[in-house]
This record gives structure tokens, C-alpha cells and sequence, in this order.
């Protein structure tokens, strides 16, 4: 009876999340790799490329007939939101001002592994990177929720694992779990992240879903890095679905600050 009562809250969590994410099925379907193009989403003005299959694939997108220069993001999403089109207006403006966006899987259905997230997220941008060589190079990493969590592992596990170390990372109201549900993504120590990396976190004063302690766990641990706590009250923007909007609240609180950091690394 307590597994039962365990197993029926976290159902209803994942059905809810997937009811709210999916567009057909890319993300969560193995796939062929790698293909040249996909006629899976790509916002307005994209093309999307889909390289590895299933938890570690990657859809990468990029603006129409564009050479592989820019700068490269790696964009990590939220726990169950592996479609792009919960993120497409942010996708879409980093890639029409000429970033190449790589967006991992790293999760199929159910949703209830916390442990291979970030080896899959590793083994989708060693593909990628594989497959596309001019792509590795110094990159930037922004995640949303277990995203944001993952943006910080990823920063401290790159360079152990042989892959393009991260410039900057923006976190963006990361949670290792949610309130009520024994599910927890592993902590890699942030104190591995390089003194190069710009880490910025930030956390809604208002969100429910993860709270803040992640945030800071994080600025408090990555010692090395240059490292940044803000704490966003903004009724607008202060809840924890804010960076899935694409209004203009939204834009200044979230993609403002991306670009920057963008711009910052060259």
C-alpha cells in the first residue's frame, strides 16, 4: 500500500507533464542516427537536425542554410519536457541570431530514472559534437528546472569526459526533485566546475515546484567559478513556469540575460 500510494501521485505528475509537452512524439522516440534533416518541430526559421537515438539523441537546431559558426548552446529542458516545443520562441531566437542550439533528450517515458540524465546528456553532445566537428568548441549551457540542475552538472563533468567545456551557464530555477515525490537526481559537486566558467543562477521567489535551495546550493559550492545567486520577485516571471513563456516579461528576465552572457564569451 505505500509503494501504491507512492507510485499514484508521481503517475498523475508525469501524465500531466507529458499531456502539457508532447508534439507528436519527437523527443522520446528512438531514432536513426544521424539524419540529415527532421520534419519533427523546428521553430519558425529553423532547421532541426536529430543525431543519437532516444535518451541520449540530441535535436539540433540551427538557422535555415547556416554554417556552423556562431556560438553554440546547449539547452537542457525540464523533467518530462523532452519536445523543443515547450521551449520553441527561446529555441527559435537563439538560433535566428545565429547560435546553434543542441537539445538533448536525455529522458524517455516514464520519466522515473534520476540517475542516467546526465550520462545521457553527455553521451547526446559527444554525438553530436562527433557528428559535426566544427561544434566542438567552448559552449554555453542554460537548463530549466532538472535542466537547470544538469546545466551545473554538465559545467563540472565536461572536461573529465572529454567534451567541450561550458563558458557560461545560466540555470534557470534548477530542482533536483519535486515536493512530494521521492524522485531525486544525483548531486555533482559544483566545486568542479573551472574558475573560467560564468555560472549564473536564478530562482523565482514564488516557485512552488522547486523552491530555491538549488540555486544556491549551487553558487554556494561552485568555489571556483565565477559564480552568481539572483533571486528574481517579479510577480511576472517569479513562478516556476515563467521561462516556458515567451512574453515580454519573460524575454527581459530570461532571454536578455542568456544573450548577454552569449555576447560576453565572443
Amino acid at each position: 500500500m505505500l509503494l501504491l500510494a507512492t507510485l499514484v501521485p508521481l503517475l498523475i505528475v508525469v501524465g500531466v507533464l507529458v499531456a502539457a509537452t508532447l508534439d507528436g512524439g519527437d523527443g522520446g522516440s528512438p531514432r536513426a542516427a544521424p539524419r540529415p534533416l527532421s520534419r519533427g518541430y523546428a521553430p519558425a526559421g529553423t532547421e532541426r537536425i536529430d543525431i543519437g537515438r532516444g535518451a541520449q539523441g540530441a535535436a539540433v537546431f540551427r538557422r535555415r542554410a547556416r554554417a556552423w559558426d556562431g556560438p553554440v548552446v546547449v539547452f537542457l529542458h525540464g523533467w518530462a519536457a523532452g519536445s523543443p516545443r515547450a521551449y520553441g520562441a527561446w529555441i527559435g531566437h537563439l538560433a535566428r541570431n545565429g547560435a546553434t542550439v543542441i537539445y538533448p533528450t536525455y529522458q524517455v517515458a516514464p520519466f522515473v530514472d534520476t540517475v542516467s540524465p546526465l550520462a545521457n546528456v553527455l553521451a547526446a553532445i559527444a554525438s553530436v559534437v562527433e557528428e559535426v566537428p566544427a561544434l566542438r568548441r567552448r559552449l554555453v549551457v542554460v537548463g530549466h528546472s532538472a535542466g537547470g540542475a544538469l546545466a551545473a552538472d554538465y559545467a563540472a563533468s565536461a572536461r573529465a569526459a572529454g567534451l567541450p567545456s561550458a563558458a557560461a551557464v545560466l540555470s534557470v530555477y534548477p530542482g533536483r526533485s519535486l515536493h512530494g515525490i521521492p524522485l531525486r537526481i544525483p548531486t555533482v559537486s559544483a566545486r568542479n566546475i573551472p574558475a573560467d566558467t560564468r555560472v549564473l543562477a536564478l530562482a523565482g521567489d514564488d516557485d512552488g515546484v522547486v523552491g530555491t535551495s538549488v540555486a544556491r546550493e549551487i553558487v554556494r559550492t561552485a568555489t571556483r567559478a565565477h559564480a552568481t545567486l539572483r533571486i528574481l520577485r517579479d510577480d511576472a516571471v517569479d513562478d516556476h513556469g515563467a521561462p516556458q513563456r515567451s512574453d515580454a516579461a519573460a524575454r527581459q528576465a530570461f532571454w536578455r540575460l542568456l544573450d548577454r552572457l552569449i555576447a560576453a564569451i565572443g
